[in-house]
C-alpha cells in the first residue's frame, strides 16, 4: 500500500516539478498590460474563443506573478498577485489544478499556520478512503528519531530521507542531523530541490535562485548550516524529458548525477541525500517504475538508511491520517519526532520500500506559530520590534543574517495586518536586520536584532 500510495504522489509531484521547472527557467516572463489589451481587442474581434485567449494570454504560471519582486526579496508580492487573480486560476483549464499546491507552498514558505497541513487535504494528496486506528504492531517501540538514525547511519555511507514538500515541519530535524552525520564522516549534502547555483564556488547563501523548496526559511537555514560546516553541496535532478512511456527516466538520471558527482569523485564519500516523498524508495515498485534511491543502490552496491517523513504527520481530520499514526498519537507515543524500533529483531518500523517511518508530533499553534519551532528546530520565540508593526493593511515582516542581502532567503518572515496584531518571529543565535515590507515592495521599517 505504500508504494501504491507513493507512487500516486510522486506521479502528481513529477507533474508539478516538471511544469514549475519549467516555466522557472522561462526568463522575463510578466503579465503586461499590452497582453491584456490585445487580449480585450481579440474578444472584441470575435477571433478567439474568450476562454481559451484568456488562459493562455492573460495567466503566467502562478509561481511566475511578479518575479521580478520576488527574486528581489518580496514573496508578498507574488502572493498577493495569486489571491488577486485566484478566480481566474481556478477557472483556467491550463492552472486550475496546479494553482492550489502553488498558493500553498507561499502560505508554507510564509509562516502561515497549518498551511502545509491543509495542503495535505488537496484532492491529489488526500487519503481516499477514511482511516482506521490501528495498534503498533508488537516488540516496537518509540526511540528519539535523531538518536536512532545516528545509530543506523553509521552503518553505512548512504543516507536518503524522502521529505514532504508540504511539510515543514518534515525540515526540522535537518540542522541536527546534518551536525550528527558530519561527526560520523558525512560530507555531502545533496537535495532534490538544489539547482546547480549550490554548486558554484561563488555561491554564499540560499536567495530566491537556488531552488524551488529552498524559499521555505526552514529549509533555507539547513542549508546555511550545512555549508558553514564545510559539506559539499550537489544538486542532481534534471529537467531533461525522457523517452514517452519511460516513468523511470528522471530517478534513473537523478541517481546517476549523485554518483558521479559523489562515489566517483570519492569512492570513500558519505552523502546525504534529501528527497522528495517516494524518490527515496529502495524497492522497484510492482509496475517497473525504479525510484532514484533503489537505482542509486544498485549503481553503488552500496545498502542505504532509507527514512520515509511524510506519512507519519499530522492531517486536518483524524480520518485522513494514517492508521498508525492515529494510534501511536492518540496512545502519548509521539512527543518528539520518533522511529519505532524492535530491539528484539534489529528492526525499525517502515514499510517494504523505506527502513522507517518519523513519525511527527501533533502540532500546536500559539502566538501565530507552530510549536516544533521550538520543541525541534530550537528557535527562540521573538517579539517583533514595535516600529516594525506601524500601518496598516497586509504586510510582510522578514528577519534576515546581517549580511546577507534582501534577495537572500530569510530566516524567519511572518505576516502582519495590524499594529495590535500578537505574532512572533522565530529566530536563533545570532545578529539579524529586520524590516517591514508591502505588496509593492515598500518598506516602512527596518530594525536590528541580536538573539543570545
Amino acid at each position: 500500500m505504500e508504494m501504491i500510495l507513493s507512487r500516486r504522489l510522486v506521479a502528481t509531484a513529477l507533474f508539478v516539478c516538471l511544469i514549475t521547472d519549467a516555466v522557472l527557467a522561462v526568463q522575463n516572463t510578466r503579465v503586461s498590460g499590452d497582453e491584456r489589451t490585445r487580449s480585450k481587442e481579440a474578444l472584441a474581434s470575435g477571433t478567439v474563443g474568450r476562454n481559451r485567449f484568456i488562459q493562455e494570454e492573460t495567466l503566467v504560471f502562478p509561481g511566475l506573478l511578479k518575479k521580478a519582486a520576488l527574486e528581489e526579496g518580496n514573496p508578498l508580492a507574488t502572493y498577493a498577485a495569486l489571491l488577486e487573480l485566484e478566480p481566474q486560476y481556478l477557472k483556467s483549464k491550463i492552472f486550475a489544478g496546479i494553482y492550489p499546491e502553488v498558493r500553498s507552498n507561499f502560505e508554507e514558505f510564509l509562516g502561515v499556520p497549518l498551511a502545509g497541513i491543509r495542503a495535505m487535504s488537496l484532492p491529489a494528496f488526500r487519503r481516499k478512503t477514511p482511516s482506521v486506528e490501528t495498534p503498533i504492531p508488537p516488540l516496537y517501540q518509540p526511540e528519539n528519531a535523531l538518536k536512532v538514525i545516528q545509530r543506523e547511519a553509521a552503518k553505512t555511507r548512504l543516507v536518503v530521507m524522502g521529505e514532504e514538500h508540504h511539510l515543514p515541519q518534515t525540515r526540522s530535524l535537518y540542522e541536527s542531523l546534518l551536525r550528527i552525520l558530519w561527526r560520523q564522516g558525512y560530507r555531502y549534502l545533496a537535495a532534490e530541490t538544489f539547482t546547480d547555483e549550490v554548486m558554484k564556488p561563488n555561491f554564499k547563501w540560499p536567495d530566491y535562485q537556488s531552488g524551488y523548496y529552498l524559499r521555505d526559511p526552514v529549509f533555507a537555514a539547513a542549508v546555511r548550516v550545512a555549508k558553514n560546516m564545510g559539506y559539499k553541496l550537489i544538486s542532481y535532478d534534471t529537467n531533461e524529458r525522457g523517452p514517452s512511456g519511460d516513468a523511470s527516466f528522471r530517478d534513473r538520471t537523478q541517481a546517476e548525477n549523485i554518483k558521479a558527482r559523489t562515489f566517483d569523485l570519492d569512492p570513500r564519500a558519505k552523502v546525504f541525500v534529501i528527497a522528495g516523498r517516494g524518490h527515496a524508495s529502495e524497492e522497484t515498485a510492482n509496475d517497473g517504475w525504479t525510484p532514484m534511491a533503489s537505482v542509486l543502490k544498485r549503481l553503488t552496491g552500496i545498502d542505504p538508511l532509507t527514512l520515509y517523513a511524510p506519512t507519519m504527520s499530522q492531517r486536518l481530520t483524524a480520518a485522513e491520517e494514517d492508521p498508525l499514526y492515529r494510534f501511536a498519537t492518540a496512545h502519548g507515543l509521539v512527543r518528539e519526532p520518533t522511529i519505532f524500533v524492535n530491539r528484539h529483531e534489529r528492526r525499525l518500523l517502515g514499510s517494504g520500500s523505506f527502513d522507517a517511518y518519523i513519525f511527527w508530533p501533533r502540532i500546536k499553534v500559539s502566538d501565530g506559530r507552530e510549536d516544533w519551532m521550538v520543541r525541534t528546530l530550537g528557535r527562540k520565540p521573538t517579539q517583533i520590534p514595535r516600529q516594525l508593526l506601524s500601518g496598516q493593511g497586509l504586510r510582510l515582516v522578514q528577519a534576515f543574517i546581517e549580511g546577507e542581502p534582501a534577495s537572500a532567503i530569510p530566516v524567519d518572515q511572518v505576516f502582519i495586518v495590524s499594529p495590535n496584531d500578537r505574532i512572533l518571529l522565530m529566530l536563533p543565535p545570532g545578529r539579524f536586520w529586520l524590516r517591514t515590507i508591502d505588496r509593492n515592495s515598500n518598506v516602512s521599517a527596518n530594525s536590528y536584532l541580536t538573539i543570545h
